[in-house]
């Protein structure tokens, strides 16, 4: 990983549908070269996957709010898997963390409104019985969104390096 995959990284999470033509002129190599990198990172898992960002008020989904979840007892490893066979069914739930503090899980969901929130707090409750308590905090005002990630300076394995020099001749 050399300042130039960080750059077409970046560029990639601005913007999944950027051409290798736009991205080879903003980094200075040509168009295999850029593919090739491409291919490399998306190989190493640096890039899991490419999706569209979608808007949900114009999907008629104005709800957007945190459950936070607590267990009958703690974090067993039976509630995590209920917890997890519970919400890979409930397309509602857009992602869901098990967590340390006074909650076990947190779940961020997006819902049309409240009737569809009281449903799909029911179906949760009825899906399984590990749950104790549910807490919902809706979201008021959106300030800063998104799934672009911080890239720092990330240290290189020696298979990276000697890759790097490799790719510097693209």
């Amino acid at each position: 990983m050399d300042q130039i995959d960080r750059q077409l990284l970046a560029a990639l999470q601005r913007d999944a549908e950027i051409s290798h033509a736009v991205l080879a002129k903003a980094v200075g190599l040509s168009n295999a070269g850029v593919h090739k990198r491409l291919a490399r990172l998306r190989s190493k898992g640096y890039v899991q996957r490419t999706s569209a960002l979608l808007d949900r008020s114009k999907l008629g989904l104005d709800l957007l709010g945190f459950m936070l979840v607590t267990f009958h007892t703690n974090l067993r490893y039976e509630n995590q898997n209920a917890l997890r066979t519970a919400v890979a069914g409930i397309p509602q739930v857009l992602e869901c963390y098990t967590v340390t503090g006074t909650s076990d899980a947190i779940l961020k969901i997006a819902v049309r409104d409240h009737a569809e929130l009281r449903d799909l707090l029911q179906t949760l409750a009825q899906s399984q019985d590990v749950i104790d308590r549910v807490q919902t905090c809706i979201v008021l005002d959106e300030f800063k969104t998104g799934p672009d990630l911080p890239l720092p300076e990330l240290p290189q394995d020696r298979s990276d390096a000697t890759e790097a020099a490799v790719n510097r001749r693209d």
